[in-house]
């Protein structure tokens, strides 16, 4: 069975539906070099070879939204998002919740 082809229909913004669109398109060219820099700041923090880095690997690997895995580890997607990022640390009962929630397990390496 062939899946149907969607189609599209196109009409003429009215005025008001331009002004709106222009600042959605302003309003998104602002905040898109800030989206860019977090983005990089959330890669480098990522490729930390230490605890950290391994934490957000997993995050970032789960299949659960950052917002289920922080509600489940008791923080805010903020804070959460924050320690993506880099820009905060955790405390060691956060961590130990973080890895529960993931499913990892922290060990010494002798």
């Amino acid at each position: 069975m062939e899946k149907p082809k969607a189609r599209r229909i196109t009409r003429e913004l009215s005025p008001a539906e331009q002004e709106r669109l222009r600042r959605h398109r302003e309003e998104i060219a602002g905040e898109l070099p800030q989206m860019a820099a977090r983005d990089q700041m959330r890669k480098e923090a990522r490729e930390e070879t230490t605890l950290s880095g391994q934490l957000r690997r997993a995050i970032h690997a789960s299949e659960r939204s950052l917002s289920a895995i922080a509600q489940a580890s008791g923080i805010t997607p903020l804070l959460l998002d924050e320690f993506l990022t880099g820009e905060r640390t955790l405390r060691s009962d956060v961590i130990d919740r973080l890895a529960d929630v993931l499913g990892c397990e922290i060990s010494q390496v002798h």
